[in-house]
């Protein structure tokens, strides 16, 4: 700490200064006013001294950095006012040389910079200087900027030197604390991730604290406990009817009444600091608050656990006899061939990208290994974490019934998916917190209208993830075909180009599929963890375990892998964007395409509707770069759209062109 933090009062008026009674200012000596109207007026203000105590509206970011490389300052805290608030600070250190911030993160981290937020607006300009000899209080309208400094602006100040102890300059300081009162330390966020990935590019670690938000410390703190609840409901006894967990509640008043909130439902046992519960009513009340259960890995045990309605099931076994998993791998298989009793263009292709998903579904309570296999592999080069799976079609294409079909497979039980009305920042990163690995799963997701989506998408494994903990991957189905830029490289699309429009017989045939006891998911993360305690390779399909796992349990059951069982993503085989921009360039010859020195201009027929020319800008893939103005999406890249979307070959249909 640079200064020993009183409980100060609040800006309310609990503190009374009195400023104005005669005793505080005797011994004052000289007060000196300035008009600040050159620039020499200002910074001679500052001179001889090394620390700083101040208050600002605004601050610059180049002059903090001043005042430690040119002015000597040793110590500097500064409670801002409200334009550096956490987003508008972020947002101008990205327009400096990474260089500002590394340096200003080195203060942060060694304790001789606190810059502190407060929760509302403050229009002080107040400044209190030290040196070994003395103190100096400033009261003035100019701000610590840049344009203070250089004067472009006339602004007022009044100052004294007191020397230390002095009554007033105590009352000062309590002014001063008043308003530092109940501020966030800014950068601490970044601090934790230096010190998390300790060993790692500093430079590349402060890049992804500039592209998103880490969690708060309060937040942090109160997750730690839930995931050591979490830890004590699945993975310390084999049932949770007769277990209890006892917690030690966090030591910040945030953190512990956040968690007090949640568990009050609950109506734990406390004795002191520390809290005692059922596991299985903690198991429950997870599930009722969140929508997904509890889900752990136990690597002790190389086992799967899942907590649902207040038990506990194990969902790892080796695999079964040849002929039980070789019914399993039927009764998947006949679900997957539903597809020929809808509408689609390529059966094989809609087959695929089914089979595909639910790979995905199976991979998905092993992210986080996959997560701590990728950090190994890239470090900081590359943050990004495994994609979230974006399931997209229009309506009656069976997204629905997929991922009940999925998640039944998954638990042996009837779980919905989560509605589009749930899919919002609180249920995120409540459920990120908690510390499951059961995937949340939405249905029938918007982005648009929602613009904390973009922050929480890229913060979620670049930022909030941690090499200790374990958060549920993200699952999600939509009907939006079109995907931001910051969205396109962090999700992995599959397309169910299919239609349901089913008879009350096929009905019934899948009915039937639905309500089957299928085993297989327990045999595969059997297999699974015990491929990742064998092996140790890395590959960026984030499939490619689950690929050689199934392999495998075709061979156990003697049975020969189907067509739609594809050896690469299926994104590699099958690009439905690309197909369909090659029929609408260059099969059916709608959209028109005119070059220009350094882009592509394609106009559409006036004729389709705006969401359809979105629709087609959503097929675009993540390395060509593309804006829709009107009926026109303007291409900046126009070497990779060439390269993703070439003109057919002489003589051949365009959608035979090049499938892979």
């Amino acid at each position: 700490m640079l200064y020993n933090r009183e409980e100060p009062g609040a800006l309310t008026g609990q503190v009374k200064s009195t400023a104005l009674q005669g005793s505080l200012f005797r011994g004052i000596g000289d007060v000196e006013t300035r008009v600040i109207a050159r620039r020499h007026d200002f910074e001679s203000l500052f001179d001889g001294f090394t620390r700083m105590r101040a208050v600002s509206y605004v601050v610059s970011s180049d002059l903090l950095r001043e005042f430690f490389e040119k002015r000597g300052y040793q110590e500097i805290e500064i409670v801002v006012g409200e334009d550096m608030t956490e987003p508008a600070l972020r947002q101008e250190l990205q327009d400096k040389p990474l260089e500002v911030l590394e340096l200003l993160a080195a203060r942060v981290e060694a304790g001789s910079l606190r810059i502190l937020v407060p929760r509302r607006s403050i229009h002080t300009k107040l400044y209190i200087l030290d040196s070994s000899e003395s103190s100096r209080i400033i009261q003035t309208s100019a701000n610590l900027t840049d344009t203070a400094r250089k004067a472009t602006q006339v602004n007022y100040a009044w100052y004294a030197d007191l020397p230390a102890n002095h009554e007033f300059l105590d009352q000062v300081l309590r002014d001063y604390r008043s308003h530092a009162r109940n501020c966030t330390l800014f950068m601490d966020d970044l601090t934790r991730l230096l010190k998390e990935h300790h060993g790692d590019s500093r430079r590349e670690l402060i890049e992804v604290w500039l592209k998103g938000t880490a969690l708060p410390a309060s937040e942090l703190e109160t997750a730690k406990v839930l995931r050591e609840m979490s830890i004590q409901s699945l993975l310390t006894s084999d049932t949770a009817e007769a277990s209890v967990v006892t917690v030690k509640l966090p030591e910040a008043p945030a953190a512990r009444k956040e968690l007090e909130r949640f568990l009050k439902p609950l109506s734990p046992s406390t004795a002191g600091n520390q809290a005692t519960l059922r596991a299985s009513a903690f198991i429950n009340h997870v599930h009722v608050t969140y929508g997904i259960p509890l889900m752990r890995i136990d690597p002790d045990r190389c086992e799967l656990r899942l907590g649902l309605q207040g038990t506990i099931a194990h969902l790892s076994q080796p695999p079964a006899d040849r002929a039980e998993v070789n019914t399993a791998l039927e009764h998947l298989e006949g679900y997957i061939h539903t597809v020929d009793l809808a509408k689609s263009p390529d059966p094989k292709f809609a087959k695929a990208s089914m089979f595909e998903a639910l790979l995905y579904v199976f991979f998905s309570p092993f992210a986080n290994e996959y997560m701590r296999r990728r950090r190994l592999a890239y470090g900081q080069a590359d943050p990004k974490g495994p994609r979230f799976l974006y399931v997209y079609g229009p309506s009656q294409n069976g997204k629905t019934t997929f991922f009940r079909f999925a998640l039944r497979l998954l638990t042996g039980q009837d779980i919905e998916p989560l509605r589009r009305e749930e899919f919002t920042r609180r249920k995120i990163k409540g459920a990120a917190a908690i510390g499951t690995v059961f995937p949340l799963t939405f249905d029938d997701v918007e982005f648009s209208g929602k613009p904390w989506a973009a922050d929480v998408i890229k913060s979620y494994w670049e930022t909030w993830w941690t090499s200790s903990s374990d958060m549920p991957q993200i699952l999600m189905s939509s009907n939006e075909p079109r995907l931001r830029d910051w969205a396109r490289s962090r999700v992995k699309r599959i397309d169910f180009d299919v239609h349901f429009a089913s008879t009350g017989q096929e009905k019934k045939r899948l009915k039937s599929i639905l309500e089957f006891d299928n085993h297989i998911f327990r045999w595969f993360s059997k297999l699974y963890m015990q491929h990742l305690a064998a092996e140790d390779e890395f590959s960026d399909d984030e499939l490619f375990v689950a690929r050689a796992v199934m392999r495998t349990l075709y061979e156990h059951a003697g049975r020969r892998q189907p067509d739609f069982f594809l050896q690469q993503p299926v994104e590699n085989q099958y690009d439905l964007g690309r197909r369909r921009w090659i029929d609408l360039v260059y099969g059916r010859r709608e959209a028109k395409i005119s070059r220009e020195k350094e882009r592509l201009l394609v106009r559409f027929p006036d004729q389709m509707q705006f969401w359809e020319i979105r629709r087609f800008e959503g097929y675009l893939p993540p390395e060509v770069k593309a804006r829709q103005e009107g009926h026109t999406i303007i291409i900046e890249t126009p070497d990779d759209f060439d390269a993703w979307c070439p003109p057919p070959e002489r003589n051949r249909w365009p959608w035979r062109f090049r499938r892979s």
